[in-house]
């Protein structure tokens, strides 16, 4: 290789270097514990978008958090609102299914299997729930954080007071 292309390939690991204990500093990336760590981040790292923050919230699963598929779920089911969060920060956006299916509300994320160089790998979770009396699915909503929360969300509408029907009374024909 030429001198001027080492300066180059230098000044890029150091670059990158630099990048990297800066974001370990910040908290941005956890330090390295393993050999294993971390390597599907590393993909982000040619890209442009990377330098400003932008990377998606799946770029950076460590291998001590991505056994925790479908993780970290809060049910809140009260009188106002019926919520299912469930952490999915492993999967892409185009990689989770929300279906409602026999009053069930059923979560699903996939990874088609990859291969690495340790092997292949493929992951997936469903979560089901069922879902209260009166829910509509057609009122049901779901949203997908930045951070890599999905939120269904349910409504519900006051229950309606008995209504009190008076009673007329008929007299009687002659």
């Amino acid at each position: 290789m030429s001198e001027s292309t080492h300066k180059f390939v230098r000044e890029e690991v150091e670059e990158r270097h630099h990048r990297s204990t800066m974001d370990r500093r910040l908290g941005l990336r956890p330090p390295h514990f393993s050999p294993f760590f971390n390597h599907s981040s590393r993909f982000f790292d040619d890209f442009e978008f990377d330098r400003f923050g932008l990377r998606p919230y799946w770029a950076e699963q460590t291998l001590q958090n991505s056994h925790r598929i479908g993780d970290g779920v809060d049910l809140v089911n009260n009188d106002k609102e019926y919520n299912v969060t469930v952490d999915v920060s492993q999967f892409a956006p185009e990689e989770l299914k929300v279906n409602i299916v026999d009053n069930q509300l059923i979560i699903e994320g996939k990874h088609s299997e990859k291969e690495d160089k340790y092997g292949t790998v493929e992951r997936f979770f469903v979560r089901k729930y069922t879902l209260p009396a009166g829910v509509r699915p057609e009122n049901i909503k779901s949203e997908l954080s930045k951070e890599g929360l999905l939120t269904v969300k349910y409504e519900k509408q006051p229950e309606e007071k008995p209504k009190s029907i008076p009673i007329t009374i008929v007299p009687k024909p002659n």
